[in-house]
């Protein structure tokens, strides 16, 4: 369809033209336009019912090796990944959160962190508490040093079991059906052997190689952010929804991950480092390392 667009544009033979690396070339005369400028016209073209598919003879990538380019750097140190976001004036901090979905702080005694060499600020939040410092060292000390009464909330007392028990009842409810093909439910009825297993695994973290991090610097006017995230428009429509600030005004600076696993396609800790950069004193710059 690429291709067919190009060569209408041109009043050429289709059969002239080549698709390759990203652009549509007439052979002949070495004219050529890439995918990008093709794209709109080529929608509106039919559908071909039959493709002529390249023959492995001709592959040019399928088939042969790939050096990853990453690698001297990850082996050698010199990679940087979120967690090394090093920006002008950053503090460090970490945090507690609730323990229990939905839990509450109820108290806080910081004195003792607030006297511990290097700390600058506690900053409180409805269901966390963080310590800022000059370095993640004072952020810790601080941190072990306050005393935190939580108010668990609703869900105080929910367990692994509880979980297991509100997934398998919500089993028996219907469910969205994307194909059905055949009558299922008389074929099982009907069926000489049934075998019936239920497999259950705990609520578990998806628990990352590099700590979790998140680096921001928020002014009045935009908010920067340095992080290894897998969803980037995620990190930076959260950021602009917690700063009330547009989606333009914020920048993600995407680094590399020192393990996803699935955790970082959420954007928690994204939002609670904005959250705690929001209030913090003088430059607005602050690093998160997450003990969560």
């Amino acid at each position: 369809m690429l291709v067919s667009a190009a060569a209408q544009r041109w009043n050429v033979d289709p059969a002239s033209c080549r698709a390759q690396s990203g652009t549509v070339r007439h052979v002949p005369t070495g004219r050529s336009l890439k995918y990008g400028a093709l794209a709109a016209d080529a929608a509106r073209m039919p559908i071909p019912e039959k493709v002529v598919l390249k023959q492995p003879k001709d592959f040019k990538l399928i088939g042969t090796p790939a050096k990853r380019l990453d690698t001297a750097s990850k082996v050698n140190g010199t990679a940087v990944y979120g967690i090394d976001a090093r920006p002008p004036g950053v503090k460090f901090a970490t945090l507690a959160q609730s323990p229990v979905f939905g839990g509450r702080v109820k108290s806080v005694d910081d004195a003792k962190a607030q006297a511990v060499k290097g700390v600058r600020q506690i900053v409180r939040l409805d269901d966390a508490v963080a310590v800022v410092a000059d370095h993640m060292g004072a952020a810790k000390k601080g941190l072990a040093a306050l005393v935190i009464e939580w108010d668990d909330g609703p869900h105080a007392k929910l367990d692994t079991q509880q979980i297991a028990a509100e997934l398998e009842k919500a089993t028996l409810n219907p469910g969205a059906v994307a194909q059905n093909v055949g009558n299922i439910d008389s074929a099982i009825a009907g069926t000489v052997t049934k075998v019936e297993a239920t497999y259950q695994v705990p609520f578990l973290a998806h628990a990352t190689m590099e700590p979790m991090n998140c680096t921001v610097h928020v002014r009045k006017d935009s908010c920067e952010i340095w992080v290894g995230n897998q969803v980037i428009p995620r990190a930076q429509a959260t950021a602009a929804t917690t700063t009330g600030l547009p989606l333009e005004k914020v920048v993600v600076h995407n680094h590399l991950i020192g393990g996803g696993f699935g955790r970082r396609l959420e954007i928690d800790g994204v939002t609670r480092a904005v959250q705690i950069a929001m209030q913090v004193e003088g430059s607005f710059v602050y690093g998160l390392s997450a003990a969560l």
